[in-house]
């Protein structure tokens, strides 16, 4: 396993292990526990998916290349991630607005880890 996925990796355990040990308590709270999974696995899935991206970025020479690129990442886990969230509103008979709340939460941890991770490493590679 990439070494640098680790935190990325124990963040969606976490999670999962939360929601379902708390499933109840969350449930009880008014929190649908379906979509803070659902949200999670789709964090997950994309934030495996930028991490890909953060690789080539690395390999860049220009300081703007690598902004662009790093950039870039986060616009398409923005764009994947609202399109989820409109489905969910057109879909869904019902929007559990603390469930939206949490995703939106677990969105910003999974985004600050990950470019957290690109920058030190970056720095690393830098003279």
């Amino acid at each position: 396993m990439d070494k640098k996925l680790r935190p990325l990796l124990g963040i969606f355990i976490a999670v999962a292990c939360a929601a379902a040990l708390w499933k109840h308590r969350l449930t009880a709270a008014g929190v649908d526990v379906q979509v803070v999974q659902a949200a999670n696995v789709l964090l997950m899935a994309v934030s495996l998916l930028t991490h890909i991206m953060y690789q080539r970025a690395m390999g860049t020479d220009s300081p703007h290349g690598f902004v662009r690129k790093v950039s870039g990442t986060f616009i398409i886990k923005f764009v994947v991630l609202a399109s989820a969230a409109l489905c969910y509103f057109y879909f869904s008979e019902a929007i559990n607005k603390p469930a939206i709340i949490i995703c939106a939460a677990l969105y910003l941890v999974y985004n600050f880890i990950s470019t957290a991770q690109v920058v030190k490493r970056k720095q690393a590679q830098q003279p």
